[in-house]
């Protein structure tokens, strides 16, 4: 059984982000929003074999780590999402309106259970200082997958 692994590269923040989002007796979130500017790669594909409920991948089976393979934070929740600009053509004569591709971009969402509150989040606040360069970051999404 082959694990997933997905890389994101050349990410930058995009929207809201989470600086703290704290409930009495809960287990502390972050939620981050990132535009990738890179083609997203898919390393390895998840592979469960025969279906099996016993394999069936839980939430809490996410990483994130940075590009360099170094551990970043416990995901339980991420999505990576391609949005797709179409623009419609249509022949002379011709009935049906065709799509015609144009551009995509595709955007890495995630809420961090807060483990270690420096890597991450420092990383982005160190980007808004003045003169200081933009975080841009890559990110490796594994879905582990459960033993047999």
């Amino acid at each position: 059984m082959a694990n997933a692994r997905y890389i994101f590269r050349e990410c930058v923040p995009d929207g809201s982000i989470d600086i703290a989002n704290v409930t009495s007796g809960d287990i502390i979130n972050r939620a981050w929003s990132f535009r990738v500017n890179r083609p997203p790669e898919l390393q390895e594909l998840l592979d469960s074999g025969t279906f099996d409920p016993r394999h069936i991948l839980r939430g809490y089976n996410g990483e994130l780590y940075d590009g360099d393979g170094n551990f970043l934070a416990e995901v339980n929740t991420w999505q990576a999402q391609i949005n797709f600009t179409n623009t419609d053509y249509q022949a002379a004569g011709n009935k049906i309106v065709w799509a015609v591709p144009q551009s995509y971009s595709v955007t890495l969402t995630f809420t961090e259970t807060v483990i270690r509150d420096a890597i991450l989040l420092q990383k982005i606040i160190a980007g808004m200082q003045n003169d200081a360069p933009d975080a841009v970051l890559n990110f490796m999404g594994v879905l582990r997958a459960p033993a047999r």
